[in-house]
């Protein structure tokens, strides 16, 4: 599914995998506060985020590490199966370093400690932007291949064209 292209201005969709609702809440107000405008969802199951990935369409998820009964590894296969470039944070209480690691190597864009989440309204901020940039790359590479394909029909037709002409003239010249 492409990415909406979004401008700072504009709102987007938060998707918050998350157990506690209170720390949903927190990081809700901590991305308001911080001036960021968004419509927010919480999910904690899997079918919850499959659903939500479908029906409320995410720009960005949220996703804490450890759930019982589900966990942020599972979340990010899932977001990644179903929309590959969508921006992915993981926002956990409890992370070492090689998790972190292993995270982005999974494909999660960033991570951030709960405890000391003052960067995450940046970190939002530049996930949206980069998708945004990537999303208009391709959008643009897009382009490119199509004007080229254009292109080359347009030779092909040329070259066909001539070649045709070619064949016709002796038949034009007899009487």
């Amino acid at each position: 599914m492409p990415l909406r292209a979004i401008s700072r201005d504009q709102r987007f969709r938060v998707l918050f995998v998350e157990d506690s609702p209170e720390d949903a809440e927190l990081l809700q107000m901590q991305l308001e506060d911080a001036g960021l405008r968004a419509d927010f969802l919480r999910v904690d199951d899997e079918a919850s985020l499959r659903d939500a990935l479908d029906s409320f369409h995410p720009d960005i998820v949220l996703s804490d590490l450890a759930m019982p009964g589900f966990s942020g590894h599972e979340a990010l296969r899932i977001v990644r199966e179903h929309s590959p470039r969508l921006p992915f944070i993981f926002v956990s209480g409890t992370m070492g370093e090689d998790v972190a690691v292993q995270a982005l190597h999974e494909g999660a864009n960033d991570y951030i400690l709960k405890h000391s989440n003052a960067r995450l309204p940046a970190a939002v901020d530049r996930a949206l932007r980069e998708a945004r940039t990537e999303a208009e790359r391709a959008r643009a590479e897009a382009e490119l291949m199509r004007s080229q394909r254009l292109e080359s029909l347009s030779l092909l037709a040329a070259g066909l064209s001539h070649d045709l002409r070619n064949i016709l003239q002796p038949l034009l010249i007899v009487p």
